[in-house]
């Protein structure tokens, strides 16, 4: 029997499976930790778990305040019900869009931010497509952050 892979489902402007934007460092850390993904790097402000798949990145304050998946097979990615790595970049974008709120949006492979929801999508290529055997373009990265995410972005 095949074990149960954890579920993360993403929910902008609340967090990502069992950790939470505004979380402690500590806090995240203990909680994927608790789901089979202890902290495996750290590089300055950003968290790297389950092969660097999870990514997070805090505040000066050390609070969470961006989550980012990647394709992994050790935990299904779902927003609104959908396995995000599943979807071709294509359809994830008109789905994020449909839920944003935010006015039109155009897609764009290379990254885009959804400013409703504050969800990042980043680089979509065939290469990431690992369960079509790379035959569609997939994101390699979803995440989201909170404003003040945002406003640090604006900032570079």
């Amino acid at each position: 029997m095949k074990p149960t892979l954890p579920i993360l489902d993403i929910s902008p402007h609340l967090g990502v499976g069992p950790i939470c934007l505004g979380d402690a460092r500590s806090m995240v850390r203990d909680a994927l930790a608790a789901i089979g993904f202890p902290l495996e790097a750290a590089n300055g402000r950003s968290d790297y778990f389950c092969e660097a798949a999870i990514q997070t990145e805090c505040d000066e304050q050390e609070r969470i305040w961006f989550i980012g998946l990647s394709q992994s097979e050790r935990y299904l990615a779902r927003y609104r019900g959908m396995d995000v790595f599943s979807l071709e970049a294509s359809e994830l974008f008109s789905l994020v869009t449909a839920a944003d709120g935010s006015g039109p949006h155009e897609f764009t492979a290379s990254e885009y931010l959804f400013p409703g929801q504050i969800i990042t999508l980043w680089d979509a290529d065939e290469q990431y497509d690992r369960r079509g055997g790379e035959t569609r373009p997939v994101w390699a990265q979803v995440g989201i952050g909170n404003p003040a995410y945002v406003e640090a972005l604006s900032l570079i």
